[in-house]
């Protein structure tokens, strides 16, 4: 039975130029797994919107769009709530109770069950969930990974139909990522409750994909399962959005079946094909300086930074790695400025940092893109962060986007804005928190090309991310994080050689060889 019906539909947001999505066809059955994926800005997030009627954004709408043959638009706003679950890409944003079983009950009262059903259907899902030991835990306090997964728990308390999730793995690290996808496939397999994922990521997916559907510029290119969708050379752009086995499958111009999985790729690719790394070289002046520094939130607190060490070097690209909650952005923040330690000493460009006074440190010296890209802009309109700027020495093409509200461009679209309004000050030291989340290849490739460009100019950059294979497209060094300190620095190709799980899938399919 068809769960979800999407015919001939086309929506265009007020005052848009072009329609964020065109004529776009598709059915889902019950119980199927459906990837989403596409180049930044192609009307996933939009499409997902749509569904959940809660969240349909003004526009123009034309076409059909049922759930379980009804209208969504006119479904009465239980089912929607109660039917259609839906995750966000921050799930800072859909979590609203402070503490964990709060957050688990709230649907449930929302929606009126009596105390005990709400009680019973929240123990069920604290323990699928395995979130007992923290049932009782303040949300705030939880990691990246456990938010993430909170968010998911607390849309299963109703037992929905069918969950809608937008990019929900951008923000985690590889052990993270894996896990929530696997307690997603979990729930697909076990409760046969359908599941559409919008994600740039696939190659956690593809495995349990029964459905695959690309957009380009609000148009379906291709659909069909992941093997049918593949069976004949698919375009760069789709190849593109493909895990590493399926994009060096093409690459080699191998014959036969394509490999979905590492698994796979290994039969194919192990003992016959070296990862290629870039050679790297910086300079030997020194640009930033940590040494033996403590950081805690509270005064009576715990130490989130215990003893840390750091020194980076002038054009050196260094990634930070490390689970989430480990203290990167922490790290990060007191580099730049932004967050004092008490203990310790910390140097840029040879200079104590708390000696930079009234914004100097900024001012052509040191600038930080947060976590949160929204962070970055401080007008009505992308457009207003850059007046007496020439975008067109920025790295992205952002003319589209300049007369927009910064909360209505997508996830994408926000990072490329936000990363180009740090460079535009002319920065030395760049401290970039999760600076590709939610960009496609293209986007991440400009990314790639900009810094290195920068690099070669004497630009130094401190970057924490979860994306192994940015950081072996870019990164000089690379360094592994762990309660409070950096535990290694490295070169970039001996970082990924020596780790199972932050490492690349062309490394583990390779076995970490060099040529």
């Amino acid at each position: 039975m068809e769960i979800l019906t999407v015919k001939d539909l086309s929506f265009t947001y007020k005052n848009a130029g072009a329609p964020a999505l065109s004529d776009v066809s598709f059915s889902v059955s019950e119980g199927e797994f459906v990837t989403l994926c596409g180049p930044t800005g192609c009307g996933k997030s939009t499409l997902l919107r749509l569904i959940k009627k809660e969240l349909t954004p003004g526009g123009e709408l034309s076409g059909e769009l049922l759930y379980k043959g009804e209208p969504v638009k006119g479904l009465p706003g239980r089912i929607s709530a109660e039917q259609i679950g839906c995750v966000v890409q921050r799930p800072e944003e859909q979590i609203v109770c402070d503490r964990v079983s709060g957050e688990l009950f709230f649907g449930a009262e929302s929606l009126g069950y009596p105390r005990d059903k709400a009680y019973r259907r929240a123990a069920e899902v604290s323990s699928f969930f395995g979130f007992n030991d923290v049932f009782d835990k303040k949300t705030p306090e939880l990691s990246g990974g456990q938010k993430q997964l909170l968010a998911l728990a607390s849309v299963l308390v109703t037992s929905p139909s069918l969950i809608l999730l937008d990019e929900p793995t951008s923000r985690l690290d590889p052990v993270a990522a894996a896990d929530f996808i696997s307690m997603l496939a979990r729930i697909n397999r076990q409760l046969g409750t359908t599941v559409i994922i919008a994600e740039h990521n696939t190659s956690l997916l593809l495995e349990h994909t029964d459905k695959l559907i690309f957009l380009e510029d609000g148009r379906i290119t291709a659909c069909g399962t992941p093997r049918g969708v593949l069976e004949t050379k698919p375009s760069h752009k789709v190849l593109s959005d493909m895990p590493a086995p399926v994009r060096m499958f093409f690459e080699s111009g191998k014959t036969g079946e394509c490999p979905l999985t590492v698994k796979e790729g290994r039969k194919i690719f192990d003992g016959t094909t070296a990862a290629q790394y870039r050679n790297t070289s910086f300079g030997e002046k020194e640009v930033l300086s940590l040494k033996n520094v403590y950081f805690r939130h509270k005064r009576d607190g715990k130490d989130v930074l215990k003893g840390l060490d750091m020194t980076v070097y002038e054009g050196e690209v260094r990634f930070v790695f490390g689970g989430n909650g480990c203290g990167k952005t922490t790290l990060l923040r007191c580099a730049a400025g932004l967050a004092k330690h008490y203990s310790g000493d910390v140097r840029v460009f040879d200079k104590k940092i708390s000696a930079y006074k009234n914004g100097e440190l900024y001012e052509n010296k040191v600038s930080m893109l947060y976590q949160d890209a929204t962070c970055v802009f401080t007008h009505e309109t992308v457009g207003g962060e850059f007046k007496g700027v020439d975008i067109s020495c920025l790295p992205y093409d952002i003319s589209g986007l300049l007369d927009r509200h910064p909360y209505d461009v997508s996830g994408g679209e926000l990072q490329m804005a936000a990363l180009c309004r740090v460079l535009s000050t002319g920065p030395r030291l760049v401290f970039l928190d999760e600076p590709t989340k939610a960009m496609d290849a293209a986007a991440k490739r400009i990314f790639v090309n900009t810094v290195l460009k920068l690099k070669e100019n004497g630009v130094s950059f401190v970057i924490s991310c979860h994306d192994t294979e940015l950081a072996a497209e870019c990164a000089d060094t690379c360094s592994m994080m762990f309660d409070g300190k950096l535990i290694c620095t490295c070169k970039t190709e001996d970082f990924l050689r020596e780790n199972r799980f932050y490492t690349t899938d062309k490394c583990r399919m390779t076995g970490g060889k060099l040529i």
